[in-house]
């Protein structure tokens, strides 16, 4: 439930803090004092649509945070675990918008999208006004809802319809992947082509960056062979004494002085070692100008071994250990057809046996649903008769088809709720009711059955008892009052009865301050007198108090009998 609303610079709205009760929330006041704006700051922070005109006339920003209490319930820990969100003791929702359309939403402090927050916030509060149908008149919804009438018995059969339906859907895919016979001939022959031109082919790793260098070493054979030649010759003494020989001398040269000075000879030593390396690296040379010889056949057979394993590599994953891991695939794959026939028989005894198994689970499902319906229907009938329309029919109407391909994950039933308002009219969907009353004492009746059921923890209505008066008005103010002991429940209204009944009622006034009009929200201790105004106006008569108090008592006692 919403323990609290934050609400800032929302139209006339300056700053407005609410606390809200866990049963009955009743908002009133003059019309134009801003009841509307109300809803419009929780349609705001629920994630609804918004523009800038929402924001308070001279500021740059508008902002609403909210704040749930007993909040989590399956669907809704579901939906955090999926956002990847931690529940916390509370959950604070916050939406801002600036003056140039940005949007800034957070759930407990961490920045979302408005998508995620409107996903999360749709499975915690229900929004109903009188041109508003929202969850209870998608027929997407109709189904949940009649299975929760159908306890738990049926909410098992269902289980085992979605356990059978993932089996069946598995054996499927699996024999869908085979294909018929001779798609698994035409796809075995290209893996059978494939794996052979991968084996044929014989790529090795790195083998692509080995024949580069060599491809780059045999186009500039000529310079490589130039350099090594003319380092040769430079150490091998072409054009004179060789460095070797020159090495040999210096040495010599030296051992003539050696016995006056003890370091010469260890000279001597390091000349006869360089002369050794010099040595070493002239032959190195010569090798290397040997191995350079590259013909043109050996360059022809570089250039087309390097396209070959570049095209097996551009054809299998671009990469030797893509090609790798493509050819174990082909040759899993290829393994897995060659005994098909084998696999596809089995898998068509199974997917038979499956395909039974789900359309007679589907079959039972549906008739316990169908069960549910007359009860749901008997008790929606009554429930209208209450609010006034006893001429009313209520119809939970059931399509079937329990061909096992039919089936869904629940079941193979679509559910559609449908009313007549007036004897002799035919059934249509709820959708399409017009009249706002009849929309509003249907909605009354259904959430007063459904109460519970569909775990949405808060309802809000807004001014829904449009064409309601008389008697009815005080059996919609009982409704009400059963709906909100279920679940936490806010409504603007008109009506007396039901302002009577409030567990928590506030008072919406307009103000001018400074020059601005501003809209304020008080909490009534004693609410007696705005009943009054509700009965007679603002210049309500003498006796709208005491037909206030009566209205008090009356209210009084029905909630004392509920708790009893």
């Amino acid at each position: 439930m919403i323990k609290s609303v934050s609400v800032q610079n929302i139209a006339l709205i300056d700053r407005l803090e609410l606390e809200l009760g866990a049963n009955l929330n009743i908002l009133s006041g003059e019309t134009g004092a801003g009841k509307s704006l109300i809803i419009d700051a929780l349609n705001f922070v629920l994630g609804e649509r918004a523009d800038r005109s929402l924001i308070r006339y001279g500021t740059d920003h508008a902002a609403v945070e909210a704040v749930f209490s007993d909040y989590i319930t399956p669907p809704v820990a579901a939906y955090l675990d999926d956002m990847g969100i931690e529940p916390e003791e509370v959950l604070v929702i916050r939406r801002k918008m600036t003056a140039d359309g940005r949007n800034e939403c957070r759930i407990n402090g961490r920045v979302t999208t408005l998508s995620v927050l409107k996903g999360l916030t749709e499975l915690l509060v229900d929004i109903h006004g009188q041109h508003e149908h929202q969850s209870l008149v998608k027929p997407a919804n109709h189904e949940g809802m009649l299975d929760g009438m159908g306890g738990q018995k049926l909410i098992s059969a269902r289980g085992k319809v979605g356990e059978l339906w993932r089996a069946y859907r598995a054996l499927k895919a699996e024999y869908t992947e085979f294909g018929d016979e001779s798609e698994r001939a035409r796809r075995l022959d290209v893996l059978r082509f494939q794996i052979d031109e991968i084996e044929r082919a014989d790529v090795e790793e790195g083998e692509e960056e080995e024949l580069l260098e060599k491809r780059r070493r045999i186009r500039n054979t000529e310079k490589i062979l130039s350099a090594l030649s003319s380092a040769r010759g430079m150490l091998e003494g072409y054009d004179g004494a060789s460095v070797g020989g020159n090495l040999k001398a210096a040495a010599a040269s030296l051992m003539t002085i050696s016995s006056f000075d003890g370091e010469i000879e260890s000279l001597c030593d390091r000349l006869d070692a360089a002369k050794t390396e010099i040595e070493d690296i002239s032959e190195t040379l010569s090798d290397m100008m040997s191995a350079t010889d590259f013909d043109a056949k050996s360059a022809d057979s570089v250039e087309e071994r390097l396209e070959l394993v570049r095209s097996i590599q551009r054809k299998y994953g671009g990469s030797y250990e893509a090609v790798q891991a493509f050819y174990e695939n082909a040759c899993a794959e290829a393994s897995k057809l060659e005994n098909a026939s084998e696999r596809t028989e089995e898998l068509e005894r199974k997917i038979r046996k499956a395909g039974d198994g789900l359309s007679s689970a589907a079959e039972k499902l549906g008739g316990l649903r169908r069960a549910a319906a007359e009860t749901f229907e008997r008790a929606m009938t009554k429930e209208l008769a209450d609010l006034g329309m006893s001429g009313t029919t209520f119809k939970v109407d059931i399509a079937s088809d329990y061909a096992p391909d039919e089936v869904g994950e629940t079941g193979g039933d679509k559910v559609e709720f449908l009313i007549s308002p007036n004897v002799g009219e035919p059934l249509k969907p709820l959708a399409r009711i017009i009249s706002g009353g009849e929309m509003s004492r249907f909605m009354l009746a259904l959430k007063n059955i459904v109460a519970g059921i569909d775990m949405i923890g808060t309802m809000v209505f807004d001014e829904i008892d449009t064409g309601i008066s008389g008697h009815i008005s005080a059996v919609v103010a009982e409704k009400m009052c059963n709906i909100s002991r279920a679940r936490q429940v806010i409504a603007i209204t008109h009506m007396p009865s039901l302002a009577a009944m409030a567990d928590s009622h506030f008072l919406i006034a307009k103000s001018v301050e400074g020059g601005k009009t501003l809209t304020h929200l008080t909490l009534l201790e004693d609410d007696t007198d705005e009943v009054a105004r509700l009965i007679g106006g603002n210049d309500y008569s003498a006796h709208a108090v005491p037909h206030a108090k009566e209205m008090k008592k009356w209210a009084a006692d029905y909630k004392a009998s509920l708790a009893q």
